[in-house]
């Protein structure tokens, strides 16, 4: 994983970058996004990520200012200027500060999908090639590893606060910032089951309670675990159970 920051301050401009580079590549982490160049030296700082989506033209301080101050503690990061200014001068003095590529405002997703992918390649070059950066490797892991643990539990939490609504794969993944194919793959290899094993897991866990400890009918209870439709309700429960909703009720409050 490849962990991007993009320095926008138009915010529609910033959620187009993010929703093109979710549909191409599932070996990259967006961090926060930066609305003027102090907070892409800032979260630079805390994030130290791999690539920089840098807007040349931002409030507070530029995209080059910017990039001039990040290559002194991110040498090997890999800057991509975001123009509406095609002149020379530019050009010319974001490849002085160490700038990989740039791209015309505005972006069309074919330039930018082969401007990171260049990138990327480029990096996996001298990873491969420079003995010296297996350190800067291990640390990247380490660092991916965390940000991966820290997603799933953010998933995890948010599903468990929200299992009772409609919530749906899309829904989750639009929380996160992922995209939903991505999410799919990355839960069920956390997690070991799929997300909608998981879902169904906890409103059958919660269904049985209220089954067990309530006299609410089998409509609420369905409707109350999030399920619209009492009758797939029903179908859903016998399925993992092996016994309809109300079986289940009166086998089980006989125990108590």
């Amino acid at each position: 994983m490849y962990k991007l920051l993009i320095a926008e301050d138009e915010p529609l401009e910033r959620k187009a970058l993010r929703i093109i580079l979710q549909k191409y590549f599932y070996n990259i982490d967006i961090t926060k996004d930066c609305k003027n160049g102090y907070e892409a030296v800032l979260n630079s700082k805390i994030y130290k990520p791999d690539i920089i989506l840098m807007d040349i033209r931002m409030p507070k301080k530029s995209g080059l200012d910017a990039q001039r101050e990040i290559i002194d503690f991110l040498p090997n990061v890999k800057t991509i200027i975001l123009t509406a200014y095609e002149k020379f001068d530019y050009a010319k003095e974001a490849i002085e500060y160490g700038v990989s590529n740039y791209i015309l405002k505005p972006v069309k997703p074919n330039d930018l999908k082969l401007a990171v992918t260049k990138v990327i390649n480029s990096i996996e070059k001298l990873d491969s090639s420079n003995a010296n950066n297996n350190n800067k490797s291990k640390v990247s892991y380490e660092n991916t590893a965390d940000s991966c643990e820290n997603t799933i539990k953010a998933i995890l939490k948010y599903i468990d606060n929200n299992f009772n609504n409609q919530i749906n794969l899309t829904s989750v993944a639009n929380f996160v910032h992922l995209n939903p194919q991505y999410l799919s793959r990355f839960f069920k290899q956390k997690t070991g089951v799929t997300f909608i094993q998981y879902i169904t897991k906890l409103r059958l866990e919660k269904a049985k309670k209220l089954l067990i400890n309530t006299d609410k009918s089998i409509t609420q209870i369905a409707l109350e675990i999030g399920y619209l439709d009492a009758a797939y309700f029903s179908k859903v429960f016998l399925r993992n159970e092996n016994l309809s909703p109300h079986k289940f009720k009166v086998t089980n409050s006989n125990k108590i």
